[in-house]
């Protein structure tokens, strides 16, 4: 049996709706077991909307990928370029702001396709160094991204609802 057809592409003005959507899903059930119902809430319809996603999607800055899986759009990755922790010491780095896969399609090599496709899009940029932020006890995630070569450079707060968290800064150079 052949594992499912893969398709990572730029998104566009039209996905707005569907990064909301995934965004939402994904986010959800990652950390709704973390936060209470209100906090998650409240985060979601902040971070979430269609209009952010469309405003995102409109600045140059801050380019998408969308990953589908045997046509289904199941996961997507977010860059942002000029914005930086002071502990990120790349001369032209970029964000990795979200990556995110649906549960269903973990296990299909889906984060890997998502993280090297952001990898070349921040290479094209010509970034030396590509950072982003996780959750302390994200041990998954954390795990995923030693595997792909990120250190811990520092940290910051991450605030849903009323909870703050420590997440880990990390990085890796891209040189």
């Amino acid at each position: 049996m052949s594992a499912p057809y893969q398709i990572i592409r730029p998104a566009v003005l039209g996905d707005a709706a569907l990064l909301a959507d995934l965004g939402v899903r994904t986010f959800r059930e990652t950390f709704e077991d973390q936060v209470t119902p209100a906090n998650l809430q409240l985060f979601l319809d902040s971070a979430y909307g269609e209009a952010l996603q469309q405003a995102e999607l409109a600045d140059p800055t801050r380019p998408g990928l969308v990953l589908e899986l045997a046509g289904r759009p199941v996961g997507f990755a977010q860059l942002r370029l000029g914005h930086q922790e002071p502990c990120v010491t790349g001369t032209r780095p970029v964000e990795l702001q979200r990556i995110y896969v649906l549960r269903e399609a973990q296990g299909h090599r889906c984060g890997a396709a998502l993280m090297a496709a952001a990898m070349d899009l921040a290479r094209g940029w010509g970034a030396d160094q590509i950072w982003l932020g996780v959750w302390e006890h994200n041990a998954k995630a954390l795990a995923f991204y030693a595997r792909w070569g990120f250190r811990e450079v520092g940290e910051h707060h991450f605030t849903i609802g009323d909870q703050v968290d420590r997440d880990l800064v990390l990085a890796k150079d891209l040189a």
